[in-house]
C-alpha cells in the first residue's frame, strides 16, 4: 500500500543502507531507492575538515550515471569539473548532471565542516501499482537519453535567494532551485516558506518529500497529524492525501521535493490564478482543482470550509 511507505525521520536518524556496505562517516540517509520506488536518493552530509586550499580535480573525478542535486546548509564546499573550482556557501546549490566529471572537497579549513544535503536521481522510475503507474512509466521514458552529451548545458549553480528562470514570476517565498525541465523530468526541487495551510490533496502520479530547514510544519497525512521540526525529513508517497500548515512563527522554511518533477508549474499555475483560487485569504479547494488536475494533484472538496485537524 502506498501509505505504508510514508515515514518521518528525526535530525540526524538514518534509514536503513540498500547495501551491507556502510555509508561514509558523517553521513545519514533520508530517503534510499526501497522508500521511494527508485525515484530518487537523499543524503545529508558532514564534510570532514579540509585543507582550505583549491586543487585541481584529484584522481578520483567521478562520472556518475545518476543527476545529483546538492543544497548547502553550511560551510564551504568546492565542486570542481575540470580545472575549475565552483564555490558553493551557506544556501547555495547546484545540478551536476550524469555523466559530467567532479570531484567534491571541503574548501573551508580544517576547523570547517560543511552540511550539505545530495539528492541523486538514476533516471529508472519504477511502476507502482493502482492509479498513475502509466504516467511514472511515461516520465521514465522522456530521460532514457536526456543526458548524452548534454551534460555540460545542464549544469548550474545558484547562489543564495537565486531561483531557476520560470514561465512566469514566482515570489521568494517559492524559490524554484531545480524545475522539471532540467532534470529531464526526474524531479523538482523547491525552498518554500509554509506561510498559510495547504489543504488536504492528492499527488496521484509524484511522491513528495519535505526536509525543514527551521521552523515547525504541521502535517495531516492519511488522518493522522505529524510535527516536523529542523532537520527533520518527511515521505509523502503519492496517492494518499495530506495536508500541511504553519506551526511556527515565523512560518517554517522547507525544502521540498518532487519526483517526478512537475510541483513548480503548479505553483506558477496557482500564483498566475491566484485571485481565483483564494477566498479571504484562503486556499478554495473546487477552484485550485480546475488548475491542478492536469498536474495530477488533486484537493479534496466538501460543503464545509476547509480546517486542518
Amino acid at each position: 500500500m502506498p501509505k505504508d511507505r510514508f515515514f518521518l525521520l528525526d535530525a540526524g536518524a538514518s534509514r536503513p543502507a540498500p547495501t551491507p556496505v556502510p555509508l561514509p562517516p558523517g553521513t545519514t540517509l533520508k530517503a534510499g531507492p526501497g522508500d521511494t520506488e527508485g525515484r530518487f536518493s537523499l543524503m545529508e552530509k558532514q564534510w570532514d575538515g579540509g585543507t582550505g586550499t583549491p586543487a585541481q580535480v584529484p584522481d578520483i573525478t567521478r562520472s556518475l550515471d545518476f543527476d545529483t542535486f546538492l543544497y548547502v546548509r553550511e560551510g564551504d564546499l568546492g565542486v570542481d569539473i575540470g580545472d575549475q573550482t565552483h564555490r558553493l556557501t551557506s544556501g547555495m546549490c547546484a545540478l551536476v548532471p550524469r555523466g559530467l566529471p567532479h570531484a567534491l572537497r571541503n574548501l573551508g579549513g580544517a576547523d570547517s565542516t560543511p552540511h550539505t544535503l545530495q539528492l541523486s536521481a538514476p533516471g529508472v522510475l519504477a511502476q507502482s501499482e493502482g492509479d498513475g503507474g502509466a504516467d511514472v512509466d511515461a516520465y521514465a521514458n522522456t530521460v532514457a537519453d536526456a543526458a548524452d552529451g548534454d551534460a555540460a548545458r545542464r549544469f548550474f549553480v545558484l547562489g543564495p535567494g537565486e531561483a531557476r528562470p520560470g514561465r512566469i514570476p514566482v515570489p521568494p517565498a517559492f524559490s524554484i532551485k531545480a524545475r522539471t525541465a532540467d532534470t529531464a523530468g526526474l524531479f523538482s526541487f523547491l525552498e518554500v516558506t509554509v506561510a498559510q495551510p495547504i489543504p488536504r490533496h492528492t499527488h496521484h502520479v509524484a511522491d513528495e518529500a519535505i526536509h525543514v530547514l527551521d521552523g515547525a510544519l504541521h502535517i495531516d497525512f492519511d488522518g493522522d497529524e505529524h510535527i516536523a521540526g529542523p532537520g527533520q525529513f518527511v515521505l509523502l508517497p503519492h496517492g494518499v492525501p495530506h495536508a500541511i500548515r504553519p506551526g511556527s512563527t515565523p512560518p517554517p522554511r522547507v525544502l521540498q521535493i518532487s519526483s517526478p518533477g512537475g510541483w513548480e508549474c503548479v505553483v506558477e499555475t496557482l500564483i498566475e490564478h491566484r485571485t481565483e483560487v483564494s477566498r479571504g485569504g484562503r486556499l478554495d479547494p473546487a477552484a485550485l482543482n480546475r488548475y491542478t488536475r492536469q498536474y495530477h494533484v488533486t484537493y479534496e472538496v466538501s460543503g464545509a470550509p476547509w480546517t486542518f485537524r
